[in-house]
């Protein structure tokens, strides 16, 4: 699941408030303890070239063959077999012309969904380059939270340095069936469901003979049972589900803070395609995701980004 670890730091302090609230008197957590709750929480956690004959060869032949023929004139044969040269010649720099990249909203799409899903079918390898994770702005938590965690620096920046501890700046490759179970969208056959409905806005350069297609997702609001292929950011997107945020609440702190809903403001994901091929050669998914509790009026907003490299 796609960072567990920030599910369950949030859930624990959480569950710290519920555990405060039972007793009527704060009880502080060590820094120590609290890292060793996040260790444990980490535990689980080319278009084929055409080889064409040269043209004034072909009109050598032909022509030889013509001069041998007495009944055939001459420069009249030249004149034909010279002019079924260049038909041919023209037939054959069509058929290799490149394909045209993608304009419209719908084409991109269409385009990057045919490419991205080949990375699960075609792909020998990928690479997770890094995966960090962060605060994505300012949270939100009750006082007494908040007073709990004055001792280690205030709520942010507790937060946002366990967060940091348990990025992954290291390479990792995944081949086979870990390219299914890790890369977008993690578990599923599908990299991407998304339609043009789903996409706020998308764009298609050329840079260096490769596209680069730019998408930016329509933004999902509260939800407490959106599921992979729902939505908008879920249908590409490792996005961390409510279902999961609910399923590892504490039982001493469900009662207090209610149930998790999810929402996903706008993410991007920026591919580099090489059009020779269709091919996905390098991704980065920029994905935005809160927690929100609406019961004790805390919210939780992270930032993840992914940068994959995929070869066949």
């Amino acid at each position: 699941m796609k960072k567990i670890l920030a599910i369950l730091l949030a859930l624990s302090m959480l569950a710290m408030f519920a555990a405060c609230g039972a007793k009527n008197a704060p009880e502080t957590t060590s820094a120590e303890e609290t890292e060793s709750i996040s260790e444990t929480a980490e535990a689980t956690e080319a278009t084929d070239e055409v080889t064409e004959e040269p043209a004034t060869e072909a009109t050598s032949e032909d022509a030889s063959a013509s001069e041998a023929d007495t009944t055939a004139a001459p420069t009249e044969a030249a004149s034909e077999t010279e002019s079924s040269a260049e038909a041919t010649e023209a037939e054959t720099e069509s058929t290799t012309e490149a394909p045209k990249a993608p304009k419209t909203k719908e084409e991109i799409v269409a385009y990057f969904n045919e490419a991205s899903n080949k990375v699960k079918t075609d792909a020998k390898s990928a690479t997770r380059q890094y995966s960090k994770i962060s605060l994505n702005g300012g949270t939100t938590l009750p006082s007494s939270l908040n007073t709990i965690l004055k001792i280690l620096g205030g709520a942010d920046k507790f937060i946002g340095d366990q967060l940091a501890k348990n990025s992954k700046n290291d390479p990792e490759t995944f081949t086979g069936a870990q390219i299914k179970a890790t890369y977008p969208v993690e578990g599923e056959s599908y990299v991407s469901k998304l339609t043009a409905a789903d996409v706020k806005s998308a764009t298609c350069t050329e840079q260096n003979g490769k596209y680069v297609i730019t998408i930016t997702t329509v933004e999902d609001g509260k939800s407490d049972s959106i599921k992979h292929g729902q939505g908008h950011a879920p249908k590409a997107f490792n996005v961390v589900l409510p279902g999961v945020v609910n399923d590892n609440i504490p039982g001493a702190a469900a009662g207090i803070v209610g149930t998790a809903t999810m929402n996903y403001p706008s993410s991007t994901v920026k591919v580099v395609i090489d059009p020779a091929t269709g091919h996905v050669e390098s991704a980065v998914y920029d994905l935005y995701w809160t927690i929100n509790f609406d019961k004790v009026g805390a919210i939780l907003p992270f930032h993840t980004s992914d940068s994959w490299a995929v070869k066949y």
